[in-house]
C-alpha cells in the first residue's frame, strides 16, 4: 500500500472517530440522525460513494477507471454548512493516462441543482444591447429567443430563490452550472477535494458540464422535429447495448444540388475518448454555428459529417477509450461493431462520388496541461501544412480572448492511422487534424457558450481553408486519391474473381474496399 493511499485511509478513520464522538456527546440531544448522503444513478455519470465520514465529508470512487472526468448526482446533502466530497484517484490509471491529480492543480468543478437529464439544463442565455435575455438553443426562433430583461432570465430549471448564483461576474451570462465554492487537489495523496455549501440537498457535481446520450438523444429529436433543410440524421448501425450510433449530415440548405465533384465534405469526431465531453460541447458548437442563419455560407457546396458521441456506450459507461486505436486487426474477434460501421458508412460515401476532404478528431485534457486549445498531434507527412492551418486558427481565436499555443507547431508527429480521423486520411487522402479543448484552464475557465465558440470557430476557419488555393489543391488531389483507389480495387477484385458487391471484414478495414 502506497504512503498515500495509507494517509487517505487514515483521513477516513480520524473523520470516523470524530463523528463517533460526536455522536455519543449529541445522543438523544437532537432526535434521530439524518439520512446519509447518497448518490441517484445518472447516464454518463461515475461516482460512487465509499463512505460517509461525517454528515458533512463524504468519500467517493470511480465506478471505472478515468484519469479525465468525474460526476455524481447527489441527494440527502445537509444545507446547514458546508459539505465536502473528498475523491482518491488511487487505482484510476487508464492505458497511457495516469491518473494523478497534478493535472487537476487549479481545477474548478461545476455544480447544478438543476435536473442533469433534462434539456433545458443545458441552455444558456446572454444580455443583448438592448438588455434583454437571448436564449443560445439553436432551436428558438424569433420571440421565442428571449428570457426577459430582469436580472437574471426567465427560465424553469434553477429556483428563483438562488438564480443569481448562476448569473455570471459582470451580469450579461446565465447558464445552469456555476463553480464549485472551494476545490483542492493534494497530489501527495493524490485525492482532490470538492466542498461546497449547497442551497438544496439534491445537487450535480462535475469535473465540467457534461455531455451524455440522453442529452443526445432529447437534442436530435428536437432536430429532428425541426425539419431543417439540408439537415440528415444518418443512423450507422447500434452499439453492442443498443444505442444508436448517429452521424449528423449537414448539406447545402438552399436545396441546390451542386455537381458531387465540387462538393467538399468535412469529418468532425467528437469525443472518441468517451470521457471527454467538452470535446463534444465544442462540437455541438460548431454544428449550432452551421444550423443558424449565418451559418449558410459554410453550407455552400460543402457537407457536413459531425459525430457529437464517436462511443455512445462508452459515455454511458465513463470508460475512457472503449473505441480508440482499433482501426486496424480486422481479425480480431472482440473487434466492436462500430468499427465496421463507420468504415462501411465512409466507404458507401466516398463510392457515391463525394471526397473526404478533412476530418478533424477532437479531445479535451483535464486542467493544467495546455491553453483553452492545443493541437496534441501533426501529420509527419504534411506539417507545415497543418502548422500554417493551425496558426490561421489559433490566431483567430486569440482575437476573440482565448488562450492559445504561441505557435502552430507540436512536438509529436506521426500517423493515427489506426483511428477514424486517420483511416480515412490513409484511405480517402483525407487532410487529418487533431486538438484538445480545455474549458478547464485554470488561468482562463471558458462558459458553455465560449466552450460551444470555439467550436463555431474552427467551422469558420476550416471553411476558410476549403475556399483557398490550398482547399481546391488538396480536393483535386483528394479526387485523384479516390480515382486510383476505384482502379485498384477493380483489378484486385477481378485478380481473385471476387463479386463487384463482394466485402470482407480485413477488406473493409486494411483497403477500405
Amino acid at each position: 500500500m502506497g504512503y498515500g493511499m495509507q494517509r487517505f485511509r487514515w483521513e477516513r478513520y480520524i473523520g470516523h472517530l470524530i463523528l463517533l464522538l460526536g455522536l455519543l456527546a449529541s445522543a438523544g440531544a437532537h432526535g434521530d440522525a439524518p439520512p446519509p448522503i447518497a448518490l441517484i444513478p445518472q447516464d454518463g455519470f461515475n461516482l460512487e460513494i465509499v463512505d460517509q465520514v461525517t454528515p458533512h465529508y463524504v468519500v467517493v470512487q470511480l465506478a471505472t477507471p478515468a484519469h479525465n472526468w468525474f460526476a455524481g448526482t447527489f441527494t440527502n446533502l445537509p444545507t446547514d454548512k458546508e459539505v465536502t466530497i473528498g475523491l482518491s484517484m488511487a487505482g484510476n490509471d487508464t492505458r497511457g493516462n495516469a491518473a494523478d491529480v497534478t493535472k487537476w492543480v487549479g481545477l474548478m468543478p461545476v455544480m447544478t441543482y438543476a435536473d442533469p437529464t433534462q434539456y433545458e439544463t443545458y441552455e444558456w442565455f446572454q444580455k443583448d444591447a438592448q438588455g434583454r435575455w437571448v436564449s443560445g438553443d439553436p432551436f428558438k426562433q424569433g420571440e421565442e429567443k428571449f428570457a426577459g430583461m430582469g436580472k437574471t432570465p426567465e427560465q424553469s430549471v434553477i429556483p428563483k430563490d438562488i438564480a443569481e448564483q448562476f448569473l455570471s461576474q459582470e451580469g450579461t451570462y446565465w447558464q445552469a452550472w456555476r463553480e464549485v465554492d472551494k476545490a483542492e487537489a493534494v497530489p501527495g495523496i493524490n485525492v482532490f477535494r470538492v466542498t461546497q455549501r449547497f442551497a438544496y440537498p439534491t445537487a450535480t457535481v462535475a469535473m465540467r458540464v457534461p455531455y451524455t446520450y440522453t442529452y443526445l438523444q432529447q437534442f436530435i429529436a428536437r432536430l429532428q422535429m425541426a425539419k431543417m433543410p439540408g439537415v440528415f440524421v444518418d443512423e450507422l448501425g447500434e452499439t453492442p447495448e443498443k444505442r444508436k450510433l448517429l452521424m449528423l449530415r449537414l448539406e447545402d440548405p438552399s436545396g441546390i444540388q451542386a455537381n458531387k465533384e465540387a462538393i467538399r465534405s468535412i469529418l468532425i469526431d467528437a469525443a472518441e475518448h468517451a470521457t471527454e465531453h467538452a470535446a463534444s460541447w465544442a462540437a455541438h458548437g460548431l454544428l449550432a454555428a452551421l444550423l443558424d442563419a449565418k451559418g449558410k455560407p459554410l453550407r455552400r457546396n460543402m457537407a457536413w459529417l459531425i459525430l457529437l458521441i464517436h462511443d455512445p456506450d462508452g459515455n454511458a459507461h465513463s470508460q475512457f477509450d472503449r473505441l480508440t486505436d482499433i482501426f486496424c486487426d480486422p481479425y480480431n474477434k472482440n473487434k466492436p461493431p462500430e468499427v465496421f460501421a463507420f468504415a462501411q458508412y465512409f466507404i458507401k460515401y466516398v463510392d457515391d462520388g463525394k471526397t473526404i476532404d478533412l476530418s478533424l478528431t477532437l479531445h479535451n485534457v483535464e486542467a493544467n496541461e495546455c491553453e483553452n486549445i492545443y493541437c496534441p498531434f501533426i501529420d509527419r507527412r504534411f506539417p507545415n501544412r497543418v502548422i500554417i492551418f493551425n496558426e490561421m486558427l489559433f490566431d483567430d481565436l486569440k482575437k476573440e480572448g482565448y488562450v492559445t499555443p504561441a505557435t502552430g507547431d507540436c512536438p509529436d508527429k506521426g500517423w493515427m492511422n489506426f483511428r477514424l480521423y486517420g483511416w480515412c486520411a490513409l484511405h480517402f487522402g483525407t487532410f487529418d487534424l487533431a486538438y484538445e479543448v480545455n474549458d478547464r484552464y485554470p488561468k482562463q475557465r471558458l462558459t458553455l457558450a465560449a466552450l460551444e465558440q470555439i467550436g463555431s470557430m474552427m467551422g469558420m476557419s476550416i471553411g476558410k481553408w476549403l475556399n483557398s488555393e490550398s482547399g481546391n489543391q488538396w480536393h483535386n488531389q483528394a479526387r485523384e486519391v479516390l480515382r486510383k483507389r476505384e482502379e485498384e480495387r477493380k483489378q484486385y477484385l477481378t485478380n481473385r474473381g471476387y463479386d463487384p458487391k463482394h466485402r470482407s471484414k480485413a477488406e473493409i478495414l486494411m483497403r477500405a474496399y
